[in-house]
């Protein structure tokens, strides 16, 4: 029997046959093109869910087609050219630098002792910081964290021959002839645990110091500590400057603007009865100078940055009285409270 009898029978071929088998192992995935040109668009929810095969492959040549997935375009760009999702920046920002601390009532550090002042009349200069920190509060010393400058920037100026430590800040005074002391002498974590009208009620304190002890220079150790004095002081001006017209004028306004070196101010004290030591009736006055704060969490100011500012001061307590020219100066009065 020929083949093409065995075609015409009615029976199926063996070619037929082997087409029939072929059949039941063919599949498509989900989102697989369909070739037939009569269908433009196949819905996923008329395909068959089957198991995806990286062999199977779907290739189109003709016609246009168009294939409904459900699938958002954006989620098939490609991950280095498509728009991403811009990430949640409400503690983006904060997680990069350390959250400020918020007021803290003085129960907070309860446990904590105020620093003990060290002054003496007619001192070359008075450092005076924001607040006690929470470890030199702790140690019973001032500027004693290991991270801050001060006694650092104390050294490599020329007010002392060597580095000093914290431990030593009680022989300043005779020493060195230097005060430390404090605007609010309550201790905390950091400066922004103080009030606002707990810094400016504490003003009135630090003047009655300064005409106690009649230094010539105060430093304060920190913009934001010669901010609240400053505004005080503008309240208690007796006289305004005068034209401003000379270099040193002109110098004391500079650095009032920037709020940091010589300030354009001056503590001026009535006479007194009797001398308190040799040098009294040459103590009438008190100049102001700002240097940055000390802290090592200011990364405005570096360490040299810092020391450039506390050798300027050193260099004006180097001049004799006669060569600093204090006229253009805001006088303020300061009264004495015995």
């Amino acid at each position: 029997m020929s083949f093409e009898e065995d075609r015409n029978d009615g029976q199926p071929s063996v070619t037929e046959k082997f087409r029939e088998s072929v059949t039941k192992f063919t599949f498509s995935t989900p989102c697989q093109p369909q070739l037939d040109p009569a269908v433009a668009t196949v819905h996923s929810s008329e395909l068959p869910t089957l198991r995806r095969s990286s062999r199977v492959a779907a290739v189109v040549t003709s016609r246009k087609l168009e294939i409904d997935c459900n699938v958002h375009p954006s989620s098939l760009t490609s991950p280095g050219k498509g728009k991403r999702k811009a990430p949640d920046t409400k503690l983006s920002k904060s997680a990069a630098k350390k959250l400020k601390r918020g007021y803290a009532p003085p129960e907070a550090y309860a446990h904590l002792s105020p620093l003990t002042d060290y002054l003496a009349y007619g001192l070359d200069v008075v450092f005076c910081g924001i607040n006690p920190g929470y470890m030199s509060a702790q140690r019973g010393h001032h500027f004693a964290h290991p991270s801050n400058h001060f006694w650092k920037c104390l050294h490599q100026s020329g007010f002392t021959p060597r580095l000093l430590p914290p431990s030593e800040d009680s022989s300043l005074p005779k020493t060195f002839n230097i005060g430390l002391t404090d605007l609010v002498d309550r201790p905390s974590t950091e400066a922004s645990e103080l009030s606002s009208s707990e810094r400016v009620s504490s003003v009135p304190i630090l003047l009655s110091k300064l005409a106690l002890h009649r230094p010539r220079f105060l430093c304060l150790v920190g913009i934001s500590n010669w901010e609240i004095l400053q505004k005080a002081l503008l309240q208690m001006t007796t006289r305004p400057s005068k034209a401003s017209g000379s270099p040193s004028a002109s110098k004391a306004s500079r650095a009032s603007a920037k709020n940091i070196g010589l300030q354009p101010f001056k503590l001026c004290y009535s006479a007194i009865a009797g001398p308190v030591s040799d040098t009294s009736a040459n103590i009438n006055e008190t100049l102001l100078f700002v240097v940055p704060s000390t802290s090592g969490l200011v990364t405005q100011y570096q360490l040299p940055a810092k020391v450039k500012f506390f050798a300027q001061l050193k260099s004006l307590i180097d001049q004799p009285l006669s060569e600093l020219d204090t006229s253009e100066m805001k006088c303020i009065a300061v009264p004495h409270d015995p």
